[in-house]
């Protein structure tokens, strides 16, 4: 029969329509370009429950790329034919570890990079918001009832320092929202904070009084901090720094979701999302 099928069958890793063969098993395109690319640069992915059992079909596959790839091989797609192939030609441009720079052509294609790099930067600034030293203290019922009001902005900064330049990504788009989201990351990237200020301005977006009595002293010193060593670099850097955080609102947080996620988990609520990430 070839590798293109008179009438599509289901992707086995996902579902979704496949016309044919990919690395020995009838999968979809999405499916394929996502294995390729995994086993191409040999990416490690952590699960984004922390289960290893989230739910791989057409609307959620690409929210956890470790389910999806272990899926991948599950249904016996073949490491070796990728290896086998023919990579890529150079690029001329600096090569950034693990994440590629380019966007694909196909539309399609590029929203499934962006969610897949949002479930990553989402995941990669959850867990660092629960190693923050002042939250790890917290009951876990705690940490999330905070993380809640907070994700938003974690994400935001942790987009600021990702590799890939996420920015360059959004601003292809035709969407007004994107153009938003891409211009709220672009002023943190400006601010080029260095890890002493990351780490304060975390501790600050975290340790707001308003939340919890117990933390007005954790937040106050971290504010300090952050004053002490803006000012070395610059004497207004402090209010810019904190403008930018400030800049992060509740109705921008409605934004990255429709963006990064909303296609992908629907209707399931993001205090859901936060939970799972331990």
């Amino acid at each position: 029969m070839g590798r293109t099928l008179p009438i599509p069958v289901y992707c086995r890793v996902c579902g979704d329509k496949s016309f044919g063969k990919h690395y020995g098993v009838y999968c979809c395109d999405g499916c394929s370009c996502f294995f390729k690319r995994s086993v191409r640069r040999r990416i490690v992915y952590t699960c984004i429950a922390g289960t290893g059992q989230c739910i791989v079909d057409k609307a959620r596959r690409n929210w956890c790329p470790f389910c999806r790839l272990q899926k991948c091989m599950k249904v016996n797609m073949n490491v070796s034919a990728v290896q086998d192939e023919r990579g890529p030609r150079k690029s001329k441009l600096p090569k950034i570890t693990e994440i590629n720079t380019a966007v694909p052509k196909n539309w399609t294609k590029r929203n499934e990079y962006v969610y897949e790099i949002g479930a990553q930067i989402f995941l990669t600034s959850l867990r660092q918001c629960r190693f923050n030293e002042s939250m790890a203290l917290l009951p876990n019922a705690v940490q999330n009832e905070i993380l809640n009001r907070t994700w938003h902005q974690s994400f935001v900064l942790m987009a600021a320092f990702w590799p890939m330049n996420i920015i360059t990504l959004l601003s292809g788009s035709n969407s007004s929202i994107e153009h938003i989201v891409a211009t709220l990351i672009a002023s943190h990237r400006a601010m080029r904070l260095d890890s002493v200020e990351y780490n304060l301005v975390l501790t600050l977006v975290l340790c707001r009084p308003e939340f919890r009595n117990d933390l007005t002293i954790i937040g106050t010193n971290a504010k300090n901090a952050l004053m002490k060593h803006a000012a070395f670099k610059s004497p207004t850097r402090y209010y810019e720094i904190l403008a930018c955080i400030l800049s992060v609102t509740e109705d921008l947080a409605g934004y990255i979701k429709i963006i990064f996620f909303e296609p992908s988990v629907r209707n399931v609520p993001m205090n859901h999302l936060v939970s799972v990430i331990t």
